[in-house]
C-alpha cells in the first residue's frame, strides 16, 4: 500500500511540474510576440519602398505667416522670373542704323559656316565698314538644331548690350559645346560668367512666347527671303542677298553695286 501511495505522489508530482513547465514556456512566449517580435519583423510594403529619408525642404514665412518653400527664385528675388518677350526679341545689331548699307544676318550658333563668318569675316567687316558707319547689321537667329535654340534663348534674354559679346564667345568655343550631349551644362555656365542666374536662365529656357516668337521670325524668313541655309546674308531689304560664309571681298563688290561705288574696295559686282 505504501509503494503504491508513493507512486502516485510521485506522478502527481510529475504532472505538476509538467503544468509549470507549459505555463512558464507559454508565459515567454506571450512575452516574445508581443515585445519583441515587432522589431525583428519583416518590414511591410510601405516600409519597404522608403529606400530613404525625406529631406525636409527649407521654407519662409509669406505675409500672412504661412509656408513657403524656398527656391531659386524666391531666394534671389522673392518672386518667380518672368521674362519680358518682347525686350529679348527685339533688334540686336551693331553700328550705325543710319548707315547706307544694312545687312540682316540669319544663322545657327551650331552652323560650322557661321562661326567661320563671325571668326574670320565678321572682325575684318566690323573695323572697314562698320565701326566707321557704312553698315549696320542686324542679327537674327536661324537655329537648325535643339542646341542652337537652346543658345538663342540664352543669348537672347541676356542685356541688349551683352549679346553680341556672348555670341562672339559661343561661335569662339563652337566645338567645345555644340556637340556634348551636356551643352546645356555648358550654356548655363557661359550665361553665368556673362552675368544670369540660374533662375533666369531656366525660366528663359521653358518660356514658351520666346520660343514661339523665334519660330515666326524663321517662317517669315523662309517667307520673305527664302532663307534654307546659313548663314545667309539680306542687304537692304533684299536688294542683295549673300548666301554661305563669302570672304570680305564678295561683301565689298556688293557694297559697291548697290552704292554706286560708293562704298566698298573691290570691284563691284555686275
Amino acid at each position: 500500500m505504501n509503494s503504491t501511495r508513493n507512486k502516485n505522489n510521485g506522478n502527481a508530482i510529475v504532472m505538476v511540474l509538467l503544468i509549470l513547465v507549459v505555463l512558464a514556456a507559454g508565459i515567454g512566449g506571450y512575452v516574445y510576440f508581443t515585445r519583441m517580435a515587432p522589431t525583428d519583423a519583416l518590414p511591410d510594403a510601405a516600409d519597404m519602398t522608403q529606400t530613404a529619408p525625406i529631406e525636409e525642404t527649407a521654407v519662409q514665412t509669406d505675409d500672412t505667416g504661412g509656408a513657403v518653400p524656398l527656391t531659386e527664385e524666391t531666394e534671389t528675388t522673392g518672386e518667380p522670373v518672368e521674362i519680358d518677350v518682347a525686350a529679348a526679341t527685339s533688334a540686336r545689331g551693331i553700328g550705325d542704323v543710319n548707315a547706307p548699307i544694312k545687312i540682316i544676318e540669319y544663322a545657327s550658333m551650331t552652323c560650322s559656316h557661321c562661326g567661320h563668318f563671325h571668326n574670320d569675316v565678321l572682325p575684318a567687316l566690323k573695323s572697314k565698314y562698320i565701326d566707321t558707319g557704312k553698315v549696320y547689321m542686324e542679327f537674327r537667329e536661324f537655329p537648325l538644331n535643339d542646341p542652337a535654340l537652346k543658345a538663342t534663348l540664352t543669348a537672347r534674354c541676356l542685356p541688349e548690350d551683352k549679346y553680341e559679346s556672348f555670341v562672339a564667345l559661343l561661335f569662339k568655343t563652337q566645338g567645345q559645346w555644340d556637340g556634348g550631349l551636356d551643352y546645356m551644362k555648358a550654356l548655363e555656365q557661359n550665361a553665368k560668367l556673362a552675368g544670369m542666374s540660374k533662375a533666369t536662365f531656366d525660366a528663359c529656357q521653358a518660356e514658351p512666347m520666346l520660343k514661339l516668337k523665334i519660330a515666326e521670325n524663321m517662317q517669315e524668313a523662309k517667307d520673305k527671303w527664302k532663307i534654307n541655309a546659313t548663314p545667309t546674308f539680306v542687304i537692304n531689304d533684299g536688294a542683295e542677298v549673300i548666301s554661305g560664309a563669302k570672304p570680305l571681298e564678295e561683301f565689298e563688290r556688293v557694297f559697291r553695286k548697290i552704292t554706286g561705288d560708293a562704298v566698298g574696295e573691290a570691284t563691284a559686282v555686275e
